[in-house]
């Protein structure tokens, strides 16, 4: 979840439409009625829209008759989701899919129905009525909603679980596997907080010489075997069991950390990053990459600014930016190999000193 969609590819361009930011009543307006059109496209996935539209364009009628719905009340649904840009309308009242549409498909390749649902459960939304409570106390207001935190509480609910997981794997669209168009041949990747290894298999998929890693909690690598038979690497992949706050396994040429460090404050990240500096050691050549979003200067908007409210409400977590990243890998004693661009998902390499 970059906000590529929002933002241009130099992190300079607003991130609320054009029609919303002249009228201060029009702008907060739009904001506050956000929820119309979340609500829409989260009832129209639910019923199953984008799926049935996958055979052609249909009318309400057609569509409630197949979804089992009332017609009239769906087509309010349908005109509303067609005024949000996620389906298309004809002046003969047939609606269709658009590009947002077909990526809401059950299965459909590179969709992201699932980070929708996900982003929109109440397990999500509800933290959001008191994100004044985690300002006010640093305590995060999922906990203090819900009584315990984020991932204890996946732990305990099995389906929160698996759309979590489920969501995790469609997060990762082309542009993040491109981050890795060039990498050597011969590479042995630790990916630490991998979770089932749905990434690291695929880039072995990729990468037919890469062999690979995942290291994360027990039952957080539970389904890895099935995710590295499913891309056909399981000669090349293993999962390994670890609390990476405590120990990180050695003998690898780079340390992959994805999406991951932007969950804790900077005490607890600097302790994974400490591990895997402990576990290089003296190889000089190994790499740590750490794939984030990496927030724009003062004064700049970026998306990220906003997914930031995200970390400190449900996780208690925080992005960066490069000022950030360089202060704490240096406190673990990593230095910074070139400075990427800003205000999107990127690649940061460093190297041990």
């Amino acid at each position: 979840m970059d906000g590529a969609q929002f933002a241009a590819d130099d992190g300079t361009a607003p991130v609320l439409p054009a029609a919303a930011r002249g009228d201060a009543r029009e702008l907060v307006f739009h904001l506050a009625a956000v929820k119309w059109a979340i609500g829409t496209i989260r009832a129209l996935v639910q019923l199953g829209v984008p799926d049935l539209l996958a055979e052609g364009p249909g009318t309400a009628a057609e569509l409630a008759a197949v979804a089992g719905v009332d017609a009239s009340r769906l087509r309010r649904v349908l005109g509303a989701a067609a005024t949000a840009g996620v389906l298309a309308e004809d002046g003969a009242g047939r609606f269709s899919l658009t590009p947002a549409s077909a990526g809401l498909r059950t299965g459909g390749p590179g969709g992201f129905r699932d980070v929708l649902l996900f982003l929109t459960d109440p397990m999500m939304w509800r933290p959001y009525e008191d994100v004044a409570h985690a300002v006010r106390t640093g305590e995060p207001a999922f906990d203090h909603l819900f009584g315990e935190p984020f991932y204890e509480h996946l732990r305990g609910d099995p389906a929160a679980s698996d759309l979590f997981d489920r969501a995790m794997v469609q997060n990762d669209g082309p542009e993040t596997y491109e981050l890795f168009d060039d990498l050597p041949r011969r590479l042995r990747i630790a990916d630490v907080g991998g979770g089932r290894g749905s990434f690291l298999a695929e880039l072995l998929r990729r990468h037919p010489g890469v062999t690979g890693a995942v290291c994360d909690h027990p039952l957080a690598i539970a389904g890895a075997a099935d995710e590295f038979a499913r891309c056909g690497v399981a000669d090349r992949a293993e999962a390994i069991a670890t609390d990476f706050f405590e120990k990180v396994p050695r003998g690898f040429d780079a340390y992959l950390i994805k999406r991951s460090l932007q969950n804790w404050e900077d005490v607890d990240a600097a302790r994974v990053l400490a591990r895997v500096r402990d576990a290089i050691g003296d190889d000089r050549d190994a790499r740590l990459w750490i794939v984030n979003h990496l927030l724009t200067r003062s004064g700049v908007p970026d998306l990220g600014k906003l997914s930031d409210i995200e970390m400190m409400t449900i996780l208690g977590g925080r992005e960066r930016g490069w000022g950030d990243w360089t202060r704490l890998g240096a406190e673990a004693g990593f230095a910074p190999v070139g400075e990427p661009g800003a205000g999107r998902v990127t690649l940061l390499t460093f190297r041990p000193i």
